[in-house]
């Protein structure tokens, strides 16, 4: 029987991390130090895999148990979701297409989306190049001219981005952020700011030349867009993105009470607030999944939620 269950969270110690948002804020309560970055949804089997612990099983179980919790065509879940507090940059990085990442690590390409839910005044993120060239990429690269290379923009607080595989990109110190991806691990550094890892006493690896191969050149990265709501059955419904074989990603705004219809499985991640789904109570920091075909759910409390869910290729209309 479908029922509605909690998805426990999945954290990583990241160099850039310590701040108190996400254990004071947010309720996550780990021994992981430095935290910086939490997976609200993420099932990689052996690797980074949360746990639903009402079913004593992992997410890539309960996805390989009960496919019709799902009814996806993809051999494994096909989303990741996750939260990130940095108290310092992060690496430039970019994330490859299909074809690059299955000859690299045997996965897939990670494009992704952020939405900012929180930002200090000066806060930026690294966001696409101005090289015009493959040759003027590399040059700039080799010569350490990354203030002449990089572009930055300045943090969105509500903004939204699209970030899709070859985009040079990294999240700035003090942007809270929401990121939606595929559940995929694939990431090659450009530039990590010659910094020391406390963890090993090292530089981490950088990967200049698989960035020269995968980097969109001429650059198309775009900005921040901030989408407006529409008020649904009580809920204010902010609707981002739906990409058949990719993402679906929403926001939900509720003041007191509504109800909403999604009829594919959903994840519900609250990022304020408190209340319940169904009956089920969820609070801030906390994500629950809802499978498919569920119906109408009742929503109660007052509480700011993302949705993050998947729609088939064959199903686009």
């Amino acid at each position: 029987m479908k029922k509605i269950v909690k998805i426990s969270p999945f954290y990583e110690t990241r160099m850039w991390g310590g701040g108190k948002r996400l254990r004071e804020e947010f309720h996550y309560e780990t021994t992981i130090a430095p935290l910086g970055e939490v997976y609200n949804v993420v099932a990689l089997k052996n690797h980074a895999d949360c746990m639903v612990e009402e079913l004593q099983m992992t997410l890539s179980q309960l996805y390989e148990q009960k496919p019709d919790w799902f009814q996806c065509e993809t051999a494994e879940l096909p989303i990741r979701v996750n939260i990130l507090d940095p108290m310092d940059k992060l690496s430039v990085q970019i994330h490859p297409d299909d074809a690059f990442a299955k000859h690299y690590n045997g996965g897939r390409g990670k494009p992704e989306a952020w939405v900012i839910l929180d930002t200090t005044e000066d806060g930026e993120i690294q966001f696409g190049h101005h090289a015009k060239t493959k040759e003027e990429f590399m040059q700039m690269t080799e010569a350490n001219d990354f203030v002449h290379l990089l572009k930055y923009l300045k943090a969105v607080k509500d903004g939204f981005i699209d970030i899709p595989s070859g985009t040079l990109h990294a999240i700035g110190k003090g942007v809270l952020t929401y990121n939606i991806s595929r559940n995929a691990d694939c990431t090659l550094r450009l530039y990590d700011y010659d910094r020391i890892d406390p963890a090993t006493g090292k530089k981490r690896d950088i990967q200049p030349k698989a960035v020269y191969d995968n980097v969109n050149i001429p650059d198309t990265s775009t900005t921040f867009v901030v989408y407006p709501s529409a008020y649904e059955r009580g809920i204010h419904v902010t609707r981002y993105w739906d990409e058949p074989g990719l993402y679906t990603l929403l926001r939900l705004q509720v003041e007191a009470q509504g109800s909403f219809k999604h009829d594919r499985f959903a994840f519900y991640t609250c990022v304020k607030g408190e209340g319940s789904i169904q009956g089920v109570p969820i609070r801030q920091g906390e994500t629950i999944l809802v499978p498919h075909g569920m119906g109408m759910l009742e929503f109660k409390g007052a509480m700011d939620l993302f949705l993050a869910s998947y729609r088939n290729e064959k199903d686009e209309a």
